[in-house]
């Protein structure tokens, strides 16, 4: 299409009009839809005329060289007419009728009689219009509407849990960018290898999960063993809990991200663009079953020196480094968790500290 007719200075719509023949039939008809705004789409209203185009069909017995056989203007505000070489009542070897019939037909035409052409055109019209709606319906991206308002996209939206109103537009990831992954997202068992996948193809930096991580948990008061006759959880291997807080093994897991630039860098903390949609993408794979932390690492020829104001000043812990000669390897200090910046919907747990058995 965007070939044709490069050297001439003809419009896509002369074209389609005087050359109706070497377009695709699902084609040509979509691009009267969309020439013709004010008209109802195709088999959406039982009169014709109120239509985009309006369907007859040719009436030959010889074998068609094309789907289309033109497409013609009418006057007085009446919808285009294309002439098609298929699913006719009286269109040759696939006509359901007798060919004595098609023989009558084209004998009658010969006479300047169209009425049965005509009268079998009502129903030619309304066979050919269902076959665009069933393409139009289940045929993915054909429907000129944004990819995020088609009928197929509903059906991806229900397969991760976001066709109700109620629960769209929560994210600062757009919902049009998820139908992308339905296939990672529909899965009820959630992977460390589909995570990677889909943060690493929507951010465009590589990632790394590593599980189990594991954190400490402060215990809540009911959870405490306290002695004594008015005393709680005392039951020795079922319910007694020594110390305040309890080492969770398999409540956390780590996203390595990068190496990076030092701008994408800066994107991905706290203060930058990327840091809620990052933890909100996070959140809406793993669930609230689990706690993450991200360990950013950043390009050895991009670390900075430390210098004081300026736009990109040094931050503590996020951006300050003693620099005293060029790194040799890459810098993967920097550990944040959705606690580190803004608030994000649906963080887990309060009373973490991140620290290991050893307290290390």
């Amino acid at each position: 299409m965007a070939a044709f007719g490069w050297g001439t200075n003809r419009s896509l719509e002369e074209f389609l009009f005087e050359e109706g023949h070497r377009f695709d039939f699902y084609q040509a008809v979509k691009l009267l839809e969309i020439l013709h705004p004010g008209k109802l789409p195709v088999g959406k209203t039982p009169d014709p005329m109120r239509e985009a185009v309006r369907f007859k069909s040719k009436v030959r017995m010889d074998f068609p060289p094309s789907e289309v056989e033109e497409i013609a203007r009418e006057n007085g505000g009446a919808p285009p007419v294309m002439t098609v070489n298929f699913m006719g009542l009286a269109t040759g070897a696939n006509s359901p009728l007798p060919a004595a019939y098609t023989d009558l037909i084209v004998h009658r035409i010969s006479q300047n009689d169209t009425a049965i052409r005509d009268f079998l055109d009502i129903f030619n019209h309304r066979l050919v219009s269902l076959m665009y709606r069933a393409r139009k319906k289940f045929h993915v991206g054909f429907d000129f509407k944004p990819p995020d308002q088609d009928g197929f996209a509903s059906f991806l939206f229900s397969l991760i849990g976001l066709n109700t109103p109620g629960l769209q537009t929560r994210m600062r990831v757009k919902d049009r960018a998820l139908p992308l992954y339905a296939g990672i997202l529909a899965t009820q068992t959630r992977s460390m290898a589909g995570l990677e996948t889909i943060l690493g193809h929507y951010f465009q930096f590589k990632v790394r999960g590593e599980p189990f991580c594991g954190q400490w948990y402060n215990l809540e008061d009911d959870q405490f063993t306290l002695l004594g006759p008015s005393g709680q959880n005392q039951l020795l291997g079922v319910n007694t809990a020594l110390g305040a807080r309890a080492w969770d093994i398999q409540g956390k897991f780590r996203l390595h991200i990068g190496p990076l630039t030092f701008e994408r860098f800066l994107d991905i903390l706290p203060v930058g663009s990327g840091w809620v949609p990052l933890c909100e993408l996070t959140r809406f794979f793993a669930g609230q079953e689990f706690d993450f932390e991200f360990r950013l690492a950043l390009k050895a020829a991009d670390v900075p020196e430390s210098r004081l104001g300026g736009k990109h000043g040094p931050r503590l812990g996020w951006t300050s480094w003693l620099k005293t000669r060029e790194f040799s390897q890459d810098d993967n200090q920097v550990a944040l968790t959705p606690r580190s910046g803004f608030f994000v919907p649906g963080q887990r747990a309060a009373g973490l500290n991140g620290l290991g058995p050893d307290g290390e």
